[in-house]
């Protein structure tokens, strides 16, 4: 049986304060104003008190000034909320596979399941496949777009900023530049008959929609989430595929171009009527 040994200063802490209630409320009284408040954290409003709930106040802070915390945990929540036990689930720009790995542990309990991600980046690549071993992730180290040819690529001062080389972008090296082969999503054997399909790919998208004109009139698609776009064009195009838009981060009708989840019309209907059928039953 292992111990867990906690370094000297957090022993300190963990007696001095956490298990001295009495000592700890009057830290936080010290420093911290006994009222209620709103946060948001995952999405969602919360009221709390800052003091009764200390953590939830600290962990809204920390959100604020963290992306993946503030944003990607809320978006991977809805995601999930949608998927059902035989559904696929393809990650577009999976980068080092934070929706990837979390998403795919429901194929433990699912088997039926399927997952793809797609990184192109091949530094990026390689850790990808480091978090996904072990998975029945399927990872294509390819670029996606809406034809095959080779595509000029600019590194960032981030594997997040790596992407499309475009002139005026500031968050690229010019220079750093390396050339990625490019698939259609079309091309792609893509299984299953209901799809939630993940793209973040530094304003790329567009082309990766139009890489994916059949899949996404196949009627297969139950929901696409697009990242932070900058084409103008995607929300109305979507729309006239029969999806409805939503804020991928809190799942309010929405077009927001940082964070858009489009949901087919058919999907929303079968899930409203599965409502129905619970509440009469």
């Amino acid at each position: 049986m292992k111990l867990q040994i906690k370094s000297p200063r957090r022993y300190v802490l963990d007696r001095l304060i956490n298990q001295n209630p009495r000592f700890r409320m009057l830290l936080l009284g010290m420093f911290f104003p006994d009222r209620d408040m709103d946060i948001e954290l995952c999405g969602s409003r919360l009221r709390i008190n800052t003091r009764k709930e200390f953590g939830f106040f600290r962990a809204a802070k920390l959100a604020q000034s963290n992306w993946v915390l503030g944003h990607e945990i809320s978006v991977l929540t809805n995601l999930a909320f949608l998927l059902e036990p035989t559904d696929t689930f393809v990650d577009v720009g999976a980068n080092v596979g934070l929706y990837a790995s979390i998403i795919s542990r429901a194929g433990s309990a699912f088997p039926e399941m399927k997952f793809y991600a797609f990184e192109p980046n091949p530094d990026t690549l390689k850790r990808l496949c480091e978090s996904l071993a072990g998975t029945n992730v399927q990872i294509f180290g390819c670029a996606l777009s809406d034809r095959e040819v080779e595509l000029e690529f600019c590194e960032g001062a981030g594997s997040a900023t790596f992407g499309i080389r475009r002139e005026g972008n500031s968050l690229q090296m010019k220079g750093q530049t390396v050339r990625i082969q490019s698939v259609t999503l079309d091309s792609v054997p893509i299984e299953g008959d209901s799809i939630v399909l993940k793209i973040d790919v530094e304003n790329h998208e567009a082309e990766v929609l139009r890489g994916a004109r059949q899949l996404l009139n196949s009627g297969r698609v139950k929901a696409v989430y697009v990242d932070s776009f900058a084409d103008k064009t995607i929300p109305a195009a979507l729309r006239t595929l029969g999806f409805q838009l939503f804020d991928g981060h809190t799942l309010r009708r929405s077009e927001s171009k940082s964070s858009l989840l489009a949901i087919h019309d058919k999907h929303l209907a079968r899930w409203a009527g599965l409502r129905r059928l619970s509440a009469t039953g």
